[in-house]
């Protein structure tokens, strides 16, 4: 009897060391293992990660180029672009009405005032007619032309400029008469104090009238007034940057930020809408001249370069008015040939 019971303890204590026990029951807890993947296996994961990335990039830059191509074409629609649409970051940018004097008919010869000012920077000179506005004269001239000044005079630089070395040069019969002397004005528009004289341009042969630009109707010079998106462009980036200065003098920094932001923003869309007009529509005038309202009458590099160069004083303003890096959305860079 002893003999049957040691027998079945010592088959007891046998099963509870064995390992095929310890093996199951590892099984039960752990469940099967997962194999390691191949190499194939892994470079189909990276290769198909890689595709939804570049395709996530292509739609958002399908996006970007839809909003950039709808901005560049945007266009106002009024019959005379922007008269109705002021600009108002932070103060109101009035556009630039037609010249007192489109319409008035010419034939033959005739007497036309302007006003040149003194301005810093390459130009030493600039047609500033705003400064006069409705008081400048138009009128037939019957009899000879008075003389212009002696070379020695001092009158005689400003009228050889304007006859000779502006970019809408004249014919050599015309006559050019520098008359009063230099007197500081302030621009109706940008309030900057400017060194100015009037002029009386004597032209032998005008024919037809005067338009928006107060130059003869179809010549190569074009405005705001008749719907120029460029001489826009320079009008308004000229108006912040003055103003962002005024500004932050006053010591105004978050108008004087948003003042020269726009300045900014003109500058950088400016030369994209160019290249647009040229190679998608075939809509630039390579010959055009352009009649600012501050800056004088300018070829298109001219123009370029001004505009370029107001894009970097604003960004210093910018700055010192406590901006960070500029950031500008091509509705902002585009706005200024569109109605907003």
């Amino acid at each position: 009897m002893v003999r049957y019971v040691c027998l079945a303890l010592v088959i007891a204590c046998g099963s509870s060391g064995s390992s095929p026990a310890t093996s199951t029951t590892t099984s039960a807890v752990s469940g099967p293992s997962t194999p390691e993947p191949d190499g194939a296996d892994q470079r189909e994961r990276e290769q198909r990660a890689a595709e939804e990335q570049h395709d996530a990039i292509a739609a958002t830059h399908r996006v970007s180029e839809l909003e950039q191509q709808n901005a560049l074409a945007a266009a106002c629609t009024d019959p005379k672009p922007w008269n109705k649409h002021e600009r108002c970051l932070p103060s109101c940018y009035p556009t630039e009405e037609a010249d007192a004097r489109a319409d008035k008919k010419l034939n033959g010869a005739t007497e036309l005032e302007h006003v040149v000012c003194r301005v810093d920077g390459e130009v030493r000179f600039a047609i500033v007619d705003d400064i006069a506005g409705a008081k400048l004269k138009v009128k037939p001239v019957r009899g000879r032309f008075p003389r212009a000044h002696g070379k020695r005079a001092w009158q005689a630089e400003v009228e050889t400029w304007f006859r000779d070395e502006q970019v809408a040069k004249l014919p050599k019969t015309d006559v050019v008469i520098v008359r009063g002397n230099w007197s500081n004005r302030p621009h109706p528009l940008s309030r900057e104090k400017l060194s100015c004289v009037t002029i009386s341009h004597y032209a032998k042969a005008l024919r037809g009238k005067l338009d928006e630009c107060g130059a003869v109707a179809h010549s190569s010079v074009t405005c705001e007034a008749a719907g120029s998106g460029a001489a826009r462009a320079i009008n308004v980036a000229h108006y912040r940057l003055v103003e962002a200065k005024r500004l932050r003098t006053a010591g105004k920094m978050e108008p004087c930020k948003q003042a020269a932001l726009e300045a900014i923003a003109i500058a950088r869309g400016l030369p994209r809408w160019r290249q647009y007009k040229k190679l998608n529509v075939d809509e630039w005038n390579d010959k055009a001249l352009y009649k600012t309202r501050v800056d004088g009458v300018l070829d298109e590099d001219r123009l370029f370069a001004v505009v370029a160069g107001f894009g970097s004083e604003a960004e210093a303003v910018y700055a010192a008015c406590g901006g960070p890096t500029p950031t500008t959305h091509v509705d902002q860079e585009q706005s200024f040939h569109t109605c907003w």
